[in-house]
């Protein structure tokens, strides 16, 4: 969808008004304040409930914005009741670009890292695969590369790295990479 960004996924229901959980994409949910509407891909399922391709974006007004805890809670126009909210769960949710990103100094969008090649003194080691949102800090899951230097345990598994300035000091989103520098005991990867 041009002009449009994906920012996360509804979870499910919240209540008996009609109201939504997002799952948010980036760090920066407080973002959502600055959002007037959203964009809605509902998945759609045949009448044995198998998936099919989701629905063309249906535009939603955002009524009311609250959190609990770091959840964001939305209320969109036209959903009513609990069925209404349990209608979209899994749908993906899209905003307008420029008014979803994040404006803070080192706060991106998921969608913007996953992919990202990972360096460590100069030489690509491999790739973020995905982002484990965790309470303290979000997690980065590094899959190696296939043309990195080969290595006594280059079968283990992806390596997890905290997303924290110490460890990536360096991020590079047009350039497509990051800079690591793990902690002792990381391992050769």
């Amino acid at each position: 969808m041009s002009g449009k960004l994906k920012i996360g996924k509804i979870s499910g229901a919240q209540g008996l008004r009609g109201e939504v959980k997002l799952y948010h994409d980036s760090g920066d949910a407080e973002a959502l304040g600055r959002l007037s509407r959203l964009y809605l891909c509902v998945k759609e399922e045949d009448d044995s409930g198998t998936p099919r391709a989701a629905s063309p974006p249906t535009e939603f007004f955002i009524e009311e914005l609250r959190f609990r805890g770091r959840t964001p809670i939305l209320k969109l126009t036209g959903v009513e009741g609990r069925d209404g909210a349990e209608a979209l769960r899994d749908a993906d949710v899209y905003a307008d670009e420029e008014e979803s990103r994040p404006k803070e100094e080192g706060a991106w969008f998921v969608s913007d890292l996953i992919g990202l090649e990972v360096r460590l003194g100069g030489a690509a080691i491999g790739r973020i695969k995905s982002i484990i949102d965790n309470p303290a800090h979000d997690i980065l899951e590094i899959e190696r590369i296939e043309n990195a230097e080969e290595t006594a345990d280059a079968m283990l598994p992806n390596r997890l790295l905290p997303f924290i300035d110490i460890f990536v000091p360096e991020v590079n989103i047009e350039a497509g990479y990051i800079i690591v520098t793990p902690p002792d005991g990381w391992g050769v990867f």
